[in-house]
């Protein structure tokens, strides 16, 4: 045991108008999974571009004509698949 809950946290990204404080999801996520799924992760459609910020932590892009709780879906399930899961 290692103490991991859960292997793959999707976090959505707010962006706050400056002028009005009203919050919008932007088109980012912040994808928690093992190290080494960028390429797993960027060839889910729907994917824009994945950028590692560590180790375990990839920033992505979501493109806009795609339905965003599908992707993430999508996300999760090539994540899990792809560690053999």
């Amino acid at each position: 045991m290692n103490g991991k809950q859960i292997d793959v946290l999707i976090n959505d990204h707010l962006n706050t108008d400056p002028r009005t404080g009203v919050e919008m999801l932007s088109q980012y996520v912040t994808v928690y999974a093992d190290a080494g799924m960028k390429e797993v992760i960027s060839k889910v459609d729907g994917v824009v571009s994945v950028t590692n910020m560590e180790a375990t932590e990839y920033m992505v892009k979501i493109d806009p004509r795609f339905e965003r709780g599908f992707v993430k879906r999508e996300i999760e399930a090539a994540v899990l698949i792809g560690n053999g899961g």
